[in-house]
């Protein structure tokens, strides 16, 4: 994979996203980073260790399916948006925030991967307007989300791979997820699984690796520290969902072996990862449905 790059200019902001490669990746701790600036993207990243790996147990309940989750726990911010696709243009509300996606007739190499590909996109809400453009142009936008503290969570599919960007609306600063987990190229992860805002907007949580892997993460924007939870690969992690008091998220985890889908509760008090046993389909869809998504 290589690098992202970011110019902004007052209030425009240029997003350059090349395409990915496989490349072999060494397992990352926990890191204290800067926010990504035009000039320092994947350069001077200042690491720190935080914490240790999140422990990782396994529930004593004897019944083979989770059948009594309660649902009343988790936080829900995704009934707010909406999203309406009219012709060649995409366009994502959700209170204040507008998103504009464009898209145009796949060219070349581009072809190959689907028959449009997003153009250019933009973003206004009251503090402003930024227009994002990338190139090699992603193929599509696959989901956005609005946290509390006024930032948007953008995530796009490139020909291999995805990328996550954290936009700032206070600040117009961008943030690329991807960053935060570095092999020893430089270059970022290739792809990010789900993620999920905490409920005071101050964390997200991912699943971050590259083609065939999946690591449980979460980055607080305010300090901008980034945390590898657990060294353990999940392979692909399809939902993440928040507690309300926001010192804990469910995730749910689909390995290769197996498609059956196991949930998992991490505390962030306790420094731990409970595995919770498999789950049943109807609950998985409900747990997705909770999941930042078109």
């Amino acid at each position: 994979m290589k690098f992202v790059e970011i110019i902004t200019v007052g209030a425009i902001v240029v997003l350059t996203i090349s395409g990915c490669s496989s490349k072999t990746e060494t397992p990352s701790s926990n890191q204290h980073l800067p926010q990504n600036e035009v000039e320092n993207i994947g350069i001077n990243q200042s690491k720190k260790s935080v914490q240790g790996k999140a422990t990782i147990e396994t529930s004593k309940a004897t019944d083979k399916k989770v059948n009594t989750i309660d649902y009343s726990q988790y936080y829900n911010n995704q009934d707010e948006s909406k999203v309406v696709v009219s012709g060649q243009q995409i366009v994502w509300k959700n209170k204040d925030v507008t998103f504009t996606a464009k898209l145009t007739k796949a060219k070349g190499r581009e072809a190959a991967e689907a028959n449009e590909v997003v153009d250019s996109m933009k973003i206004k809400s009251k503090r402003g307007e930024q227009l994002v453009k990338l190139n090699p142009r992603p193929l599509r936008v696959n989901s956005l989300s609005l946290s509390i503290s006024n930032r948007v969570s953008l995530d796009v599919s490139d020909h291999e791979g995805s990328r996550l960007i954290l936009i700032n609306l206070s600040d117009g600063t961008q943030t690329i997820v991807n960053m935060f987990k570095t092999n020893n190229d430089g270059a970022g992860s290739e792809k990010i699984d789900a993620y999920n805002w905490s409920p005071d907007g101050k964390k997200i949580a991912f699943g971050i690796g590259d083609l065939g892997s999946s690591y449980i993460a979460v980055y607080d924007v305010e300090r901008k520290i980034y945390t590898q939870v657990s060294d353990k690969d999940f392979i692909l992690i399809s939902s993440i969902v928040w507690h309300k008091d926001g010192k804990s998220f469910d995730f749910v985890s689909k390995g290769e072996v197996s498609p059956q889908a196991v949930l998992y509760t991490y505390s962030e008090t306790q420094n731990s990862i409970l595995k919770r046993d498999s789950l049943s389909k109807n609950d998985e869809q409900k747990l997705f449905q909770l999941t930042p998504k078109f």
